[in-house]
């Protein structure tokens, strides 16, 4: 994969997982520009994107909003863990992400 296709990737997975969130008024980390990093894979080196946001309204049911964002994870190949206490938030790894992380905590 070139770093152009990693970046997208970022960013397509980014704006799916905001849509299925069921939050609104997003504001997008930098701009909406992922943050490049180095990264190496298999003894090759290469690039890894970090990006993030946070939502100005929170959805009206954190549990369905997880429950979203982790059967789109999934359907995408993302390990999804839900977990509720004290707010409901979803971890994910695997598939084409390192690692990845909502919650419904505001904010």
């Amino acid at each position: 994969m070139t770093p152009e296709q990693a970046r997208e990737q970022t960013l397509e997975i980014l704006q799916a997982t905001i849509a299925a969130s069921g939050a609104s008024d997003w504001v997008l980390d930098r701009d909406d520009v992922p943050l490049p990093q180095q990264c190496e894979i298999d003894g090759e080196e290469g690039v890894a994107f970090n990006h993030g946001g946070y939502a100005v309204t929170k959805g009206s049911d954190p549990a369905a909003d997880a429950q979203r964002v982790a059967d789109y994870w999934a359907s995408v190949g993302i390990d999804a863990r839900v977990v509720s206490d004290p707010v409901p938030r979803v971890f994910g790894e695997g598939g084409s992400v390192d690692a990845i992380s909502f919650s419904t905590s505001p904010g």
